[in-house]
């Protein structure tokens, strides 16, 4: 009930606002909604009919435009192309848990009947649906069970692209009947960027107008804070990740990640010269790195200073370990080892920037609570 009356309140804003302007195009189309932050998406619209426009939805991509029709169930035909998706959707598969949030916070949790890693699952509601048999799981990327997946008769699959692979994906289960919608969310360069992906999705539920109310609040109250970090006098010095497999993946400076550290006062450490995507460097690099940093987020799957120390020496002359200011993204973790950090996070932005705020500048809120946030001991 509780995302119902955030979406009706938000709902008269963003009809006052007005979202409809011409888009140049001769086939009746308007532009519906064009994004405040997310670059890789807008919507039109042309009576009930509406259209998706997704760019470049995987790492590598370039000038690479999907097209989505979300036609109302009156019209919809099974004769149509793969590309079109009956609205509002009643059956959703999601590949991504992020997709899950996204659909969870404008209350249509419900709908949703299948996903990847069910045990990786926060959102309480669907987590019930799982444990009750109403979702399940169809396995992961390349390794999807394309037949769990065409079982369920879903309206449509939302899914992500790595890269251009999964188009192999997509071309079996178009084959079987089963419609596929890629969303760049991952790809965005800043945290209300893959917020605001909510809105896309809000569309497949003709919803969009209400959700693109609430994420203008939301980024309204990221903004303030980003505000105050940017101006911080004093900025920590933050190190991202840990080793995984010989090497050390550092975020490039157009990282959303980078942006989140930048907005909560602090600078990061170790940042690749550009683009959005992490990629690995070299051991001794990073290890030099962690030597500068002042604090260390995200050391994988650890959860202690002293599996840190023991996963390397070395960790132990780090001023994090040290000063005892390792975190982790783990305080709402489910018992398979899956982090809500990925999940509301996505439509949380602004939590999860005065957690971190909260932890490089404890004492702009010495009486907050983290949400997603937890120090390593």
């Amino acid at each position: 009930m509780k995302h119902y009356l955030l979406l009706a309140a938000a709902a008269l804003l963003y009809a006052c606002e007005g979202a409809k302007k011409p888009a140049g195009g001769d086939d009746g189309f308007t532009i519906l909604y064009r994004p405040l932050r997310a670059s890789s998406f807008y919507l039109e619209q042309r009576g009930d009919e509406k259209r998706l426009h997704i760019f470049n939805p995987w790492q590598g991509a370039e000038n690479t435009e999907l097209l989505y029709c979300l036609q109302p169930r009156e019209t919809f035909s099974d004769s149509l192309p793969m590309h079109c998706i009956p609205t509002p959707v009643r059956r959703a598969v999601c590949l991504s848990t992020t997709h899950i949030a996204f659909i969870d916070c404008i209350g249509q949790a419900s709908t949703i009947i299948g996903a990847s890693g069910t045990d990786y699952v926060s959102t309480p509601q669907v987590r019930e649906r799982i444990a009750g048999g109403l979702v399940r799981d169809v396995g992961y990327e390349t390794l999807l069970s394309y037949e769990a997946v065409a079982s369920l008769q879903p309206d449509v699959v939302f899914a992500y692209g790595v890269d251009g692979e999964m188009n192999a994906v997509t071309d079996k289960l178009n084959e079987m009947g089963v419609r596929v919608v890629y969303l760049a969310d991952y790809l965005e360069e800043n945290a209300l960027g893959k917020a605001e992906y909510m809105v896309a999705v809000a569309a497949f539920y003709n919803l969009e107008a209400p959700a693109a109310a609430a994420f203008r609040q939301l980024a309204v109250a990221y903004d303030s804070l980003a505000a105050k970090g940017r101006a911080a006098a004093v900025r920590p010095r933050v190190i991202l990740n840990a080793p995984w497999r010989d090497a050390w993946y550092m975020p490039g400076k157009d990282n959303y990640m980078t942006q989140l550290l930048l907005d909560a006062g602090a600078e990061p450490v170790g940042v690749r010269r550009g683009g959005r995507h992490s990629e690995p460097v070299g051991l001794e690099t990073a290890y030099t790195c962690l030597l500068q940093a002042d604090y260390w987020l995200h050391p994988n799957a650890l959860r202690s200073l002293q599996e840190l120390k023991e996963a390397d020496s070395r960790f132990a002359a780090a001023p994090a370990i040290v000063h005892h200011k390792v975190y982790n993204n783990t305080r709402r973790s489910t018992p398979d080892g899956g982090s809500d950090f990925w999940e509301s996070g996505a439509v949380r932005p602004q939590v999860v920037l005065q957690d971190l705020q909260h932890i490089f500048h404890p004492e702009w809120s010495p009486d907050y609570e983290p949400v997603y946030y937890e120090p390593l001991h």
